[in-house]
């Protein structure tokens, strides 16, 4: 089964992920995210500079979402399966009645991101955009896609 979350960017078309390493938070434009000429396997968390699969860089809120939809699509299948059951159950000429009470579904929230006080980098290498949370303290930041120092 496939489902697709929708994710309303920033004012400027970035949406929040988070690195699985250091927990920071970081913001990628989603028209480059999902890019399919420019197709990418691993992301780069730009303040640690730790890789992975792009899709471990999914933010809690997100994951969240999947369960919420995987959760309500198994229970519109229980109660699809108990409902015929009661129905065949209670035509038939048994003693044996069945009284069902659909099982609730979780709420699902539209996901928006905000705007927020992140600046905005772009590598000079691949050309990628990133926002993050910068300092003047900070040492480094990598490129989400190539890793490069940016």
């Amino acid at each position: 089964m496939e489902f697709q979350i929708t994710i309303q960017g920033d004012s400027e078309g970035y949406v929040t992920f988070e690195c699985p390493f250091c927990n920071s938070e970081f913001k990628l434009k989603a028209s480059e995210y999902q890019d399919e000429e420019q197709p990418f396997e691993d992301l780069f968390c730009p303040y640690c500079g730790l890789t992975t699969e792009r899709n471990q860089f999914l933010a809690q809120e997100v994951i969240e979402q999947a369960k919420a939809i995987a959760y309500n699509h198994m229970i519109e299948k229980l109660n699809g399966s108990l409902n015929t059951m009661a129905h065949s159950v209670n035509k038939s000429k048994s003693i044996i009645k069945m009284k069902f009470k659909p099982l609730r579904k979780a709420t699902i929230k539209e996901l928006k991101d905000r705007d927020t006080s992140e600046v905005e980098f772009g590598c000079y290498h691949c050309e990628h955009h990133v926002k993050v949370l910068y300092c003047s303290r900070a040492a480094k930041i990598f490129c989400p896609y190539c890793g490069v120092d940016i």
